[in-house]
């Protein structure tokens, strides 16, 4: 799996969300403790993915807060994974191949037609809005 493009990224704050109650957590979020899983370093997953230590530390928190347990045993240096950081892996793994699979779905509705995809563009003012008076001076 690919870096995450340098438009592509959010604040961290904004990657978690409360649904229905619980804590649901964003593949950004399950992609940076899969990185830091392999590397096992939080500075060496910072370097790779071009976030602050600081941000890194907060996704394994909020991955480890959405499992209810600790997934990671901390070092001055290094850390490693529990039992169940183990099996958080495995599933962020496969999580993120379905989320990679589902990116790749064809765009067609039932007919068969081919539907747009939306793009990230930037809008300026409808034509439709009133635009203000000008005053003509004598």
């Amino acid at each position: 799996m690919a870096g995450i493009p340098a438009g592509r990224r959010r604040n961290h704050c904004s990657s978690t969300r409360q649904l229905n109650g619980e804590m649901c957590v964003s593949t950004v979020m399950l992609y940076t403790f899969m990185i830091a899983a392999s590397t096992g370093s939080i500075a060496e997953t910072a370097k790779r993915l071009r976030y602050s230590k600081s941000t890194v530390l907060y996704h394994i928190r909020e991955v480890e807060k959405a499992c209810g347990s600790e997934l990671v045993e901390r070092d001055v240096r290094k850390f490693t994974l529990t039992r169940s950081g183990q099996k958080a892996l495995e599933i962020s793994e496969q999580l993120l191949q379905k989320a990679d699979e589902l990116k790749s779905l064809p765009t067609a509705d039932s007919r068969g037609t081919s539907t747009p995809r939306l793009r990230d563009a930037n809008v300026g003012p409808s034509k439709n809005l009133r635009q203000p008076r000008r005053t003509v001076s004598a």
